[in-house]
């Protein structure tokens, strides 16, 4: 460890002021001043404890400090998830790193407790020196923003949509993995109106921070296209959810659920006879698991995909699809979405931080922040046509989305209509 970093990793508790400036002003916006310690980036360093620290080239060791929900509610899928992106680091890593520096994970279990999250992230910043931070759940990414920024320490590719957080001047050190709430829900809604014209929608709302921003997204872009939502409702109660919904006589409904908990509504729907003309989710309701577990209930819940399925026939010669699959080896599932979801939010750490190291900034904090900030990859395990996209005057994430739908009869979800395109 160096000295700035151990210094301005002492610092922390000190800066926490800092977080009050980052949530009311735009102290951090792009700027410029005569001695360099400010970056066209759209992040300030004078507002960081350390600034020699940030700019410090990282030399013998990359370490990403990832609070996960090791046990807890969802430690299963985050297992899933991990083996696509511990095997995307290894192959990094076996492939000599960023420019020779390997990639080293550090994992603090935080129960998927947004409290226990923000108790990690001090730990990992003041006690374990760490490069880079990730997470999992908007509620944990919400615990851990103020403290990351104030430290700049850069939190990458999180597990989280909540569109607050891609607010670049408050949150300029955070760029978070799953697709904007936003955007996706906008895309889902313009496809309820055009499959069910005459639709009465219903909302099954996961009480997690991760669920209510979805919900809330899908709510203000169903007001923007003028389509009204007749019930929103908790699915805490899986059975209660659907017979309420039921009963407002809800033909299509929106499952605005989180990863491990979305199978229990569609098999609570199933245990009623309670057939919509269309079910929408979330794009993170994509563990296999969970709809083979509902059976035919499920059959037709369509979400939206970005990235490849290693399954599809159709590409069992795709070059990236052969070297995700080489790479899982004897992976339990290997064609789970969640693990190449896992796979792509490593690939994305890879290309960043090889970026960086390219860079005038260098292989140094400031440097990957920078190049997360300056993204137009085309990461190979992305469904061709999509790029992830991170500008000045656009938040991170991918620019499409193609709609699927799971299919009781394949096992699996199949396509349901071409790539949408997003701003």
């Amino acid at each position: 460890m160096t000295a700035l970093k151990r210094s301005r990793a002492r610092s922390l508790a000190a800066a926490s002021g800092l977080a009050l400036c980052l949530a009311l002003t735009a102290c951090n916006s792009a700027a410029s001043d005569d001695d360099g310690s400010s970056s066209a980036g759209g992040v300030n360093l004078d507002d960081c404890p350390d600034p020699a620290a940030v700019k410090k080239e990282i030399k013998d060791q990359i370490t990403l400090g990832y609070s996960a929900p090791l046990s807890g509610p969802v430690a299963g899928v985050v297992e899933v998830s991990s083996r696509g992106f511990k095997a995307r680091i290894e192959a990094a890593n076996a492939a000599g790193g960023i420019d020779g520096v390997p990639i080293k994970i550090e994992y603090l279990d935080d129960a998927f407790s947004p409290d226990k999250a923000k108790a990690n992230v001090t730990q990992f910043i003041e006690k374990m020196d760490v490069d880079i931070l990730n997470t999992f759940g908007a509620g944990q990414v919400g615990a851990m923003a103020d403290d990351q920024n104030a430290a700049c320490v850069p939190l990458l590719y999180p597990s989280s949509s909540d569109p607050k957080y891609l607010d670049m001047k408050n949150y300029p050190w955070t760029v978070q993995f799953l697709p904007s709430a936003a955007a996706e829900t906008s895309v889902l809604v313009h496809l309820i109106q055009e499959k069910v014209p005459d639709a009465v929608v219903g909302v099954a709302e996961n009480e997690t921070a991760s669920g209510k921003a979805q919900s809330e997204a899908f709510q203000e872009a169903a007001k923007e296209a003028g389509l009204d939502i007749k019930l929103v409702t908790s699915d805490t109660d899986p059975n209660a959810a659907a017979t309420a919904l039921k009963e407002a006589g809800a033909t299509v409904v929106y499952h605005a659920g989180v990863v491990g908990t979305c199978g229990a509504f569609d098999t609570a729907r199933g245990r009623i006879g309670y057939e919509p003309e269309l079910v929408v989710a979330a794009s993170n309701c994509a563990n296999a698991a969970e709809y083979l577990a509902s059976g035919d209930a499920a059959d037709g819940v369509t979400i939206l995909r970005y990235y490849k399925d290693p399954a599809d026939p159709a590409l069992k010669d795709d070059a990236a699809v052969k070297e995700y699959l080489a790479a899982l080896g004897d992976a339990d599932d290997p064609s789970n979405s969640i693990t190449v979801a896992g796979w792509l939010q490593a690939d994305l750490l890879v290309n960043t931080l090889q970026q960086a190291a390219d860079s005038d900034a260098g292989l140094s904090q400031l440097g990957i922040i920078e190049a997360a900030r300056d993204q137009d990859y085309a990461a190979p395990i992305l469904i061709n046509g999509i790029n992830w996209v991170s500008a000045a005057d656009r938040p991170a994430g991918v620019n499409g989305f193609e709609p699927i739908s799971w299919s009781t009869a394949e096992k699996r979800f199949v396509s349901a209509g071409d790539v949408v395109p997003t701003k």
